[in-house]
């Protein structure tokens, strides 16, 4: 049995839908992001940069949501400092803007630190609290790939 991994399976979706999408990172490109910003990238989130980095400025999918390239990644604490506050989300330092929705109506954030050995949680940001969706950016792709309700804000907070 052949085994495609979660980005492959990503790319091909975009690719059988016309999803505009950029060639892969290099290895140098992404240790430059963790020396920059002291983190460690988990392994699925490595494998999509290397493997798609995200879309051109201009591309979105026909739900509205444009995965970033790894030079547009940056901490919650500079991107969008106004929800970068703890009485919002805990840890706001280690959380990294990485897409949004519809032209920023929300983004989606990882939490990454120093050791990717940690839970890599994905949370929607952007609304009156933040709202954690997946585990793991895997869980974000398989839910993107199989069922998008969670990642458009069918979900409110709790």
């Amino acid at each position: 049995m052949l085994f495609i991994s979660n980005v492959q399976r990503l790319k091909n979706y975009w690719l059988s839908h016309g999803v505009t999408f950029n060639t892969g990172a290099s290895e140098a490109d992404l240790a430059g992001f963790e020396h920059r910003f002291g983190v460690s990238l988990p392994y699925d989130l490595r494998d999509y940069f290397l493997t798609v980095n995200g879309m051109p400025e201009e591309a979105t999918d026909n739900e509205m949501i444009r995965f970033w390239m790894l030079e547009e990644v940056k901490p919650l604490t500079t991107g969008a400092p106004s929800y970068a506050k703890t009485d919002y989300v805990t840890d706001p330092e280690s959380l990294f803007l990485f897409a949004d929705h519809s032209l920023w109506a929300h983004a989606y954030a990882i939490r990454l630190f120093a050791s990717a050995e940690k839970d890599n949680e994905i949370f929607m940001i952007g609304g009156d609290c933040p709202i954690r969706l997946f585990r793991s950016f895997g869980e974000l792709i398989d839910s993107y790939l199989t069922n998008k309700d969670l990642m458009l804000g069918r979900v409110r907070c709790q």
